[in-house]
């Protein structure tokens, strides 16, 4: 029987990506590198920002550069282009009121998971708020140790607890933490036959939050 519900932020909760890539390619203009598309950066979606960095302007000081001003940029101006997916308040404040134990679990650093959502109102809904602290792997999703730490922030029992994301870094993360149920939708950068060819089940796969309420969860 489920208990515990964690939900993934970015793609699942919110639509960040615009900010996000607007933020990207004015860190690349001030290093007077070509700007990325939408189709440029979308392999990198769940990547460090170390490794983004590495991946598009190399190591070195230009690496180092990038990511400051990506950060300074990101930090300034995460409000715009930050858009509440339809539904997402709704299916939060829903399980809540049906007895679920609800916490965000994300590779969204720390500073900006938690500004965005007390922005939102998402907090008044949450237990905790699982995100990122640094680069290191262990600390981000899919590593069975950070998906631990995750059902540990609520005293979370892993066969009571359900995984709810939008990639298979998402199913992954549920698969490394021994989680009872992983439910994807296809609101961010994965459609459905691309997450069914990573291993997840399609009954598991839903195109919105509220399909995902209605149908896995029975609420109105």
């Amino acid at each position: 029987m489920l208990k515990n519900i964690f939900f993934d932020l970015d793609g699942t909760l919110i639509n960040h990506f615009s900010a996000i890539l607007r933020c990207i390619n004015l860190a690349l203009s001030r290093l007077k590198r070509k700007p990325l598309s939408k189709k440029d950066y979308a392999p990198f979606v769940g990547s460090t920002l170390k490794q983004l960095a590495n991946a598009i302007v190399g190591h070195g000081d230009d690496c180092d550069e990038f990511c400051r001003l990506y950060v300074d940029a990101i930090d300034a101006t995460f409000q715009d282009g930050l858009v509440e997916l339809r539904g997402a308040k709704w299916i939060l404040s829903e399980l809540e009121r049906s007895g679920y134990a609800i916490a965000i679990f994300t590779n969204k650093r720390r500073f900006l998971a938690e500004k965005i959502c007390h922005l939102l109102g998402f907090d008044a809904h949450l237990k905790a708020i699982v995100a990122t602290d640094g680069e290191s792997e262990e600390l981000r999703k899919p590593s069975e140790r950070f998906s631990k730490i995750a059902l540990e922030s609520i005293g979370a029992k892993a066969a009571e607890s359900a995984m709810v994301g939008d990639t298979e870094t998402d199913f992954q993360a549920a698969l490394s933490g021994n989680f009872a149920k992983c439910y994807l939708v296809t609101t961010g950068m994965r459609g459905a036959e691309e997450l069914v060819s990573s291993g997840v089940e399609e009954e598991n796969i839903f195109p919105d939050l509220l399909s995902l309420g209605k149908k896995a969860f029975g609420l109105n």
